[in-house]
């Protein structure tokens, strides 16, 4: 009778758990309110990388081993070097990333337009200053596919050369369609990406989930 008693306590404790646990929420870094016994995805619009467009002519040098900090290549693109790209992930949004996704439109088909992409980790938004570690080269080649920037097209190939990291989920299927690439960015919260070939206007558009 007891061993009875005691396994119906047990059953009630077990019940009692399993609804507490399917009660318990947590926040996640950018105070959202989240179950964590369901999947989320936190899907960020595609926007303007730095929301700046490169220019054709003038392209920065990658950066030099004696170069690859935060502040030194801060200190570069105010000094000239103005098209080198920076993208923190500090917004409340940004900061629930893991992954990046990148895509890069252009005015003149055929055109391949190379970036060199580095990241860093900062530590917060009042960070100043940390290692830069190369990641990839990305060279884009410019289709024909339409995009939401008036006389820009698509990117239709993507080649990525990797350097550092996790491996890259690359999409280059040509024939004037759509290429995407995407990575894990681990624990960086700043990207640096250095255009150094540019033959035609382009812009590289990100998206984060």
């Amino acid at each position: 009778m007891k061993r009875i008693a005691l396994s119906i306590l047990a059953l009630f404790v077990f019940a009692g758990m399993a609804i507490g646990i399917d009660q318990v929420y947590l926040t996640n870094k950018g105070a959202q309110i989240v179950n964590p016994g369901q999947l989320h995805t936190n899907r960020g619009a595609w926007a303007t990388f730095d929301s700046a467009t490169a220019s054709a002519g003038d392209e920065p040098n990658d950066l030099a081993v004696g170069e690859r900090t935060y502040a030194l290549a801060s200190a570069a693109a105010e000094g000239g070097d103005s098209k080198i790209l920076f993208l923190t992930l500090f917004s409340p949004e940004r900061q629930n990333w893991n992954r990046l996704a990148f895509r890069c439109t252009g005015i003149t088909n055929d055109q391949q337009i190379i970036y060199q992409m580095y990241k860093g980790t900062l530590g917060s938004a009042a960070g100043t200053d940390c290692a830069l570690v190369k990641v990839a080269q990305l060279t884009f080649t410019v289709g024909q596919q339409v995009s939401l920037t008036a006389t820009y097209e698509y990117a239709d190939t993507l080649a990525v050369t990797k350097y550092h990291g996790r491996e890259w989920l690359v999409s280059s299927p040509a024939s004037d369609l759509l290429a995407e690439g995407d990575v894990d960015i681990g624990n960086a919260d700043v990207i640096v990406m250095v255009p150094t070939t540019v033959p035609c206007n382009c812009i590289l558009e990100v998206s984060g989930y």
